[in-house]
């Protein structure tokens, strides 16, 4: 079984066939802390990417989960993005349901989580500030033909983002869900990738598929959408 989902990413494609993309990212207190993403449905190698961002203050260290439809899509890769380092997560799918859980990461010089008695480098460069892509999933469409939504969030208490204040050196953390009555933890987002509609056939493949194997019934495009 799996968390809540959270967190996610888009690969940045040279040739795109439609995208959406999802609440905007601000962190409105020290411990209330938004995430974004962005879905862009690729036309290379049946590939579909999901871009997730978090915005300030400057994001040092996270924990989020992400969901997705498993019916519709294939999980096919995690990455860090801007210098940030992915070093956990659990994959879970089962029927409809799909999850990229526990998604850890951290800005070099910034990992909360070092074994006892283990030491890191100090950091070479504060976390990026403002709203940055921290990692990306890739998934692959098997259902362009209907819509698909991605979810990325704090589903516990165990999930977190971790800020970096450069002004102090200060370390804040939203943890879990947001509560609108405390006014701390971390907002979700949802987006959703439409379906793609099949491209027509040139007239003269049409007519030579029609005159030997058969009729092509529809030409599939991809299309995926976060949890």
């Amino acid at each position: 079984m799996f968390k809540a989902s959270c967190g996610c990413a888009i690969a940045v494609a040279a040739v795109c066939c439609g995208s959406m993309s999802a609440s905007a990212a601000i962190i409105r207190t020290a411990r209330h802390a938004s995430t974004s993403n962005h879905t862009v449905s690729t036309t290379t190698s049946g590939q579909h990417s999901i871009l997730m961002t978090v915005d300030p203050l400057n994001v040092a260290a996270f924990q989020l989960d992400v969901t997705f439809e498993a019916d519709k899509v294939d999980f096919a890769g995690l990455k860090g993005l801007n210098g940030y380092v992915i070093d956990a997560f659990q994959f879970s799918a089962e029927g409809s349901f799909g999850g990229i859980l526990n998604i850890h990461g951290y800005y070099p010089g910034f990992n909360d989580r070092l074994a006892a008695g283990d030491s890191q480098a100090a950091a070479p460069l504060p976390p990026p500030a403002g709203e940055v892509d921290i990692f990306q999933l890739t998934f692959l469409d098997n259902a362009p033909g209907v819509p698909k939504t991605f979810d990325v969030f704090a589903s516990d208490n165990s999930d977190y983002i971790t800020a970096y204040n450069p002004d102090t050196g200060e370390l804040t953390s939203a943890i879990g869900p947001y509560n609108p009555q405390t006014d701390q933890g971390v907002d979700g987002a949802i987006s959703t990738v439409n379906a793609v509609s099949a491209a027509p056939l040139p007239p003269g493949l049409a007519m030579g598929l029609i005159g030997g194997a058969g009729v092509v019934a529809g030409t599939a495009a991809r299309r995926r959408r976060l949890m």
